[in-house]
């Protein structure tokens, strides 16, 4: 019983650490869009000449909006799903073409930062899943692939079946790498890899990614090595016939 009391107490001490965190780690980003509304909105009042001014002010304005919007239904999405509240709209769906598609959406952006894109997903993997939530988890992973991989590396992103009846979705990068310090903590919520946060972002990605995975049943790992690149491995359960 002793025993028993003492593992309680230490999972209530760690849930309350992990809240405290959490509620930092909300705070300070949820400061930055509005430190930036105030300052641009008061920079036109004081300064504004023309109606273009306030019309800037107002498209800005809703942008950080949208971002703030974007933040806080994606911390409401893990929190649901975690709980087992959240309702997903599953149908049979071929994976390897949602990876293609995101392949050719994210074509302009690679090209862009002078990237390679190679898409391995010519074989036809099918799974039950909601798709948007799917193809938003792709697309997480080859933003994030994208955005800290410097100029001419390769992003790879791959479909493969296993003997199990499961299906993995890999991406790799030859990106910038994480550090062992924070291998273990990129699924966490607002947990950011960069300490300068130089690169734009919430730090909910990842987190949403592995949601999304065991939201199917499935899993997301990791393997990297500083300044080599890095290994994202989605697991999802693929369909028996």
């Amino acid at each position: 019983l002793a025993i028993t009391v003492n593992q309680m107490l230490d999972r209530i001490q760690t849930l309350v650490n992990g809240i405290k965190e959490m509620s930092d780690n909300i705070a300070h980003d949820l400061k930055s869009p509005i430190t930036r509304i105030r300052g641009m909105s008061e920079v036109t009042l004081t300064t504004g000449a023309s109606l273009n001014d306030y019309e800037n002010t107002a498209a800005s304005t809703i942008e950080e909006c949208d971002r703030l919007l974007d933040m806080i239904n994606t911390m409401l999405f893990i929190s649901k799903t975690e709980a087992g509240v959240g309702q997903l709209d599953r149908k049979e769906m071929d994976i390897g073409a949602v990876v293609r598609d995101a392949c050719d959406l994210f074509q302009s952006a690679t090209e862009e930062k002078k990237l390679k894109i190679v898409c391995h997903a010519d074989s036809s993997s099918k799974i039950y899943g909601d798709m948007r939530l799917i193809q938003r988890m792709i697309a997480n992973l080859l933003d994030n692939a994208i955005k800290y991989t410097p100029p001419d590396g390769v992003v790879d992103i791959s479909v493969q079946a296993d003997s199990d009846q499961q299906v993995e979705v890999i991406v790799k990068d030859t990106g910038i790498g994480i550090s062992k310090e924070d291998l273990p903590h990129v699924f966490e919520r607002f947990h950011r890899c960069d300490p300068s946060r130089s690169q734009s972002g919430t730090g909910l990605g990842l987190s949403f990614a592995r949601t999304v995975a065991r939201a199917h049943n499935g899993d997301i790992t990791t393997k990297s090595t500083p300044g080599k690149g890095s290994k994202f491995t989605v697991t999802l359960p693929g369909i028996v016939y």
